[in-house]
This record gives structure tokens, C-alpha cells and sequence, in this order.
């Protein structure tokens, strides 16, 4: 039976606060299925995801936001229903996950510039068991020692992309990133347009021949679901959502939110289409 629908979420295996465990037991909690657990650059939730979540009846849809760079911006690529085992997918990711660390370094010594004294050690003791560290990472350091009262004055003024302290990510092209997606048997979606704030470069990453169009995102406007949602039907994508659900704070998504059925639809019907290539 189907009940609310989330196609991102995050755990602790990359930049979530709660454990992939504790994610499936609150999707359970609030009827969610089916859900995709889509941690960045990293399939390791899966390694221990689905006897969890098959035991509480949650269908679990392989996912990850994948980071790349197109013209310089940072852009997200959300790939499911790719091969878990498929060897050159792993390796892709494997790589941007090495490039983390030495982001996150490079990162740090900015911050000493503008006078915050944060280290790697400490970044990693606030990912726990995490095996990736990221920029939120690195936020909660700077709140915990006290700079600093909300997340969101970081980003906005150190480690977002307008920052002083910001250093863009060691990754690959949106263009290869949506290849080898596709190469693994997935499904390649562009996330959260919107935050690109550029329907240029939006059309851009479609001509590259993506497959679909987070749509549904939990902090959409309705003005900007209804464009996006057009832009995708005036092109033949997919449509999906999600709430990007970290569990930081207040964060209620994974209670409130859930995508229409039409996602679910949409996405099987992708998955079909590419079985029969």
C-alpha cells in the first residue's frame, strides 16, 4: 500500500543528523513509503538499508545526490534506481569522496582567515559515523564553539557560493556525472532547480539529456513547481520530488511532506523503459 512519498532524504552517512536506522524507523513512524535515502556522493546507507526497512514494510528506492560542476556552479544530480554493485559508479563516487577532505581543508584555512579556528579533527567527530564530512559538517563545528547561533548566517556569509570562505567542490561535469548514471542503469534528475536561480543553464542541463526534474521540492514555491513542472512536460521528463530532509533543528519535513503519486508513477515508467534498451 502506498502512503507518503520522499525521494530525498538524507542520514548521517553523509551530512544527515540521524542514523540510517533512526531515518527509517521516523518514515515509518509517519507512513512513509516508498522513500529514497539520497545521501551525497555516498551509497553506504545501503549497505545496511533494506532488511530495516523491508522489516517495517517501507519500500526503499536505491538513491544519491551526486555532486558536479557545470560553468563553475556547484549542481546536484539525483540518480535512482542505478546497479548498487555496478564498478565504475563506485568508483565515481569514491573519487568525490576523497575530493571532500581536500575541499574541507582548503576550506578550514579560510576560516582561519577570517579568524575561526575549526579543525579536520573536530569536523569529523561531528560526522560521527559518518565516513564523508561536507559543509554542514564544518557549520555545526563553527555553532558548537559559538560564532555562530543559525546555519544559515554561515552559509550565507562563509560557506555558501557567495562566501568568503567557500571552495568549490573536486568533482566531475554535470554532462559525465548524468553519463555514468545512466551508464549504471539509473535514472538521472537535475535537484532543486530553483536554487540554481537560472533557467538557462536549467535548459542547458536538459539539452544534455537528463532524464527528470525534482519538481516537488519541499521548499518550493507554488509559482516555482508550476514552471518547473512545465518545463519538464514541455520536454518529456520525469517529475520528482522530495523533501531534503537532513533533520536538522525544526526540521518537520519527514512529517509533513510528500510528493504526488505521479512521481512514483513516472520514475517506474523510466525504469521499465530503460530495462527494455
Amino acid at each position: 500500500m502506498m502512503g507518503k512519498i520522499d525521494l530525498h532524504i538524507h542520514t548521517n552517512c553523509s551530512d544527515g543528523v540521524f542514523s540510517v536506522k533512526e531515518v527509517l524507523e521516523m518514515a515509518g513512524n509517519n507512513s512513509y513509503t516508498p522513500i529514497s535515502i539520497t545521501d551525497h556522493d555516498t551509497i553506504e546507507a545501503y549497505d545496511t538499508a533494506f532488511p530495516i526497512a523491508q522489516a517495517m514494510g517501507i519500500e526503499l528506492i536505491p538513491g544519491v545526490e551526486i555532486s558536479s560542476e557545470y560553468k563553475t556552479r556547484d549542481v546536484h544530480i539525483l540518480a535512482y534506481n542505478f546497479d548498487l554493485e555496478n564498478k565504475t559508479f563506485r568508483k565515481l563516487l569514491h573519487k568525490i569522496y576523497k575530493g571532500r577532505f581536500v575541499r574541507a581543508k582548503k576550506i578550514i584555512k579560510k576560516l582561519a582567515n577570517s579568524g575561526f579556528n575549526v579543525n579536520l579533527k573536530e569536523i569529523k567527530k561531528v560526522a560521527g559515523d559518518s565516513n564523508l564530512i561536507g559543509r554542514p559538517h564544518i557549520a555545526r563545528v563553527l555553532m558548537e564553539k559559538g560564532y555562530f547561533k543559525h546555519p544559515q548566517i554561515i552559509f550565507d556569509k562563509y560557506l555558501g557560493e557567495e562566501g568568503k570562505a567557500f571552495v568549490p567542490k573536486l568533482t566531475f561535469t554535470t554532462e559525465k556525472v548524468i553519463k555514468k548514471i545512466q551508464e549504471a542503469g539509473g535514472v538521472a534528475v537535475l535537484a532543486h532547480p530553483h536554487l540554481l536561480k537560472d533557467d538557462k543553464m536549467v535548459k542547458e542541463i536538459i539539452e544534455m539529456g537528463i532524464d527528470g526534474l525534482e519538481v516537488f521540492y519541499y521548499k518550493c514555491t507554488e509559482q516555482e513547481k508550476e514552471r518547473y513542472n512545465n518545463l519538464a512536460l514541455q520536454h518529456g521528463l520525469i517529475r520528482t520530488g522530495g523533501s531534503d530532509f537532513h533533520g536538522f533543528m525544526k526540521d518537520d519535513a519527514l512529517q509533513n511532506f510528500s510528493a504526488p503519486p505521479l512521481v512514483l508513477a513516472e520514475l517506474n515508467k523510466m525504469k521499465r523503459s530503460k530495462q527494455d534498451e
